[in-house]
């Protein structure tokens, strides 16, 4: 089991969990996947110490009101990786933390080992809309999430009531909406400042992706200097959750080989 880390960065209360033993790997979660441990991750510790945060506003942390910006959560985390004396680092995230880790990668690669993103948010691609996910209910959300839904179980809450359940939701809406309203689910800037990412990068898809889909994959994949993009057939947009071996293993995999090449 991880351990339960509770820690002030600049100010800012931090939940954070960690287990694994080896080279520091930082993982920043999506939307609606705080503070929930999963085999993906339980993979990822036998080769890593794993970091695993949740972002303010999120799976019952407390709100930031400072943050309004998605480069204030890059920031944050930078800030977290000094607060914890973690010097060059492997970092991966998914969707919401995708975009999360990019915007880091652009401002300091050189404190990246590697980058792995799984189907990351946060640039906009012609042709493309990202779907309105803040009018979904939670039966809809799940549908355009999820290629195979019985697997939305493992972000279920176990202990919460109904009522507490969607209050939860709408908290981390609103924290999601700071960040991502207006333009949404994308930094204007972001796109054209990709090319600056030097570290290397492995790109995570799945196949069904009805949020960020492949056309999406290949905008990323074409503006970040060399960067490896892998699909994975069973899965939509959470393939961490959906294929966790298969993912688990490419992105230890492409780390690993990081650490062997230094």
């Amino acid at each position: 089991m991880p351990s339960q880390h509770r820690l002030t960065v600049r100010g800012t209360p931090v939940e954070l969990q960690s287990g694994g033993s080896g080279p520091a790997l930082l993982f920043l979660h999506g939307a609606g996947g705080a503070g929930r441990w999963l085999p993906f991750h339980d993979q990822l510790a036998r080769r890593f110490t794993v970091y695993f945060p949740k972002h303010p506003g999120h799976g019952g942390a407390p709100a930031a009101e400072w943050i309004e910006h998605i480069s204030d959560l890059a920031f944050h985390y930078l800030d977290l990786l000094d607060e914890l004396k973690l010097g060059r680092v492997h970092l991966a995230g998914s969707s919401l933390g995708g975009w999360i880790a990019a915007e880091m990668a652009t401002m300091v690669s050189h404190r990246l080992k590697s980058l792995a993103l799984i189907a990351p948010v946060g640039i906009k691609v012609d042709g493309w809309i990202y779907p309105f996910l803040f009018a979904m209910e939670l039966p809809q959300l799940v549908a355009t999430v999820f290629h195979d839904q019985a697997k939305a179980l493992a972000l279920a809450p176990g202990d919460l009531t109904g009522i507490d359940t969607l209050a939860e939701l709408y908290r981390e809406r609103a924290a999601l909406a700071r960040v991502s309203w207006n333009p949404y689910l994308y930094n204007p800037l972001l796109r054209r400042r990709l090319g600056r990412i030097t570290a290397p990068t492995l790109l995570c898809w799945g196949e069904h992706d009805q949020v960020s889909p492949l056309v999406c994959a290949e905008a990323w994949a074409k503006e970040i200097p060399g960067a490896e993009l892998r699909t994975f057939a069973a899965s939509g947009h959470l393939p961490h959750l959906e294929e966790p071996e298969a993912v688990a293993a490419a992105v230890a995999d492409f780390c690993g080989a990081r650490e062997v090449a230094r």
